[in-house]
């Protein structure tokens, strides 16, 4: 009997290596928390920002905006693009004050818009992690060869977690405020911007840069309508993205034991292990602005006297997405606010998220 409870002993230690959490995380796996995660996926989209800015001034300085005589650019957005390039970091003081004057009404126009545009990220972090254990010990009597019995135990452990959050932001503040240098000159980004993470994609980019970019230009020259299609609903876009990754180990060692010459011995063991862990992660990433402004400026950019000079009200001196709110939208499914935009991003998330609901329950 000494045998056979250190045979169990074994089987107990041996399990131990396959770890339980009580409260499965994803740092078990990736090794990063969940505000580290968030910040990644916020500083990845503050590149996005920053890309879609200077494409948008590349376009301005090409003269294709304000349809310019051909071989005629703009010089204050070929100015800004070179100052940009070679000092990225200046770029955090864009905004639309940089083009002055009545000669810029549209560009100033356009690029409040666009920094009045709210970001809506919801997080639905789904875990599974299975523990099961299950142990054979064999019995042989000496003097009855043909007598056996078996001892079977087993231990099966399933720990589970579910979490859900919605964080927001404005373009503008992306830009202006996220990565402000912050005590002992930390910056939020630093050491954010990382490639693709294929074996834990959640934690490493996984691909805003697309979303915002076609987001910016559908909103500029592609008609860019609300959710439900209406005319005159603000205009929004929603990507909805899951990543699923599962790790699984299972192992059936077996021990044999020779003779020993008592009346009942231990014939074999065995130990059966079983530990998997499924994370999946869902994104969903809404991107709104807020309609004022919308219409004014479509009515020039796809107008048939675009390129000529005329009395357009002079925008005001706005920095567009600077100033948050304390508007709270509280939804079906997602709760957040902060200013106009980014409670429309909210409610774009919950139209979507409502939608898939409703898709589950019914037959």
């Amino acid at each position: 009997m000494i045998q056979i409870r250190r045979v169990l002993t074994a089987a107990v230690v041996s399990a131990s290596l396959g770890g339980c959490a009580i409260h499965p995380l994803p740092e078990q796996v990736a090794g990063v928390d969940t505000p580290h995660i968030v910040r990644q996926i916020r500083c990845e989209t503050r590149e996005a920002v920053k890309s879609t800015m200077l494409d948008f001034l590349r376009f301005i300085g090409s003269g294709l905006f304000a349809r310019l005589p051909e071989g005629v650019r703009d010089p204050v957005a070929d100015h800004l693009v070179a100052l940009y390039e070679q000092q990225p970091e200046l770029m955090d003081g864009f905004n639309s004050r940089l083009f002055p004057g009545p000669k810029y009404v549209h560009e100033r126009e356009a690029i409040d818009l666009l920094l009045k545009a709210g970001a809506a990220y919801t997080f639905d972090f789904n875990i599974y992690e299975d523990n099961n254990i299950g142990a054979t010990v064999n019995l042989l009597r000496d003097i009855n060869p043909n007598f056996t019995a078996g001892i079977n135990g087993s231990a099966n452990r399933r720990r589970s977690n579910e979490r859900t959050f919605t964080v927001t932001d404005t373009f503008g503040y992306l830009l202006a405020n996220l990565n402000a240098t912050k005590s002992r000159g930390i910056r939020y980004c630093d050491g954010q911007i990382v490639g693709p993470k294929y074996i834990y994609p959640i934690a490493g980019n996984v691909g805003v840069d697309r979303t915002v970019k076609d987001f910016s230009r559908l909103l500029l020259f592609g008609n860019l309508a609300g959710t439900d299609g209406k005319a005159g609903a603000a205009p929004t876009m929603t990507d909805d993205l899951i990543f699923t990754t599962t790790v699984t180990l299972q192992g059936t060692p077996r021990v044999v034991f020779a003779p020993v010459g008592t009346l009942l011995r231990v014939a074999d063991a065995s130990l059966d292990l079983n530990v998997g862990r499924s994370d999946k992660h869902q994104v969903t990433i809404g991107l709104a602005v807020d309609v004022a402004g919308v219409d004014s400026l479509r009515g020039f950019l796809f107008s048939a006297g675009r390129g000529s000079a005329g009395g357009a009200m002079i925008a005001g001196q706005r920095t567009a997405g600077r100033q948050r709110t304390g508007l709270l939208y509280a939804g079906q499914r997602v709760t957040g606010g902060g200013t106009p935009s980014e409670v429309l991003a909210v409610i774009a998330i919950d139209q979507q998220k409502s939608k898939e609901f409703r898709l589950q329950v019914q037959p």
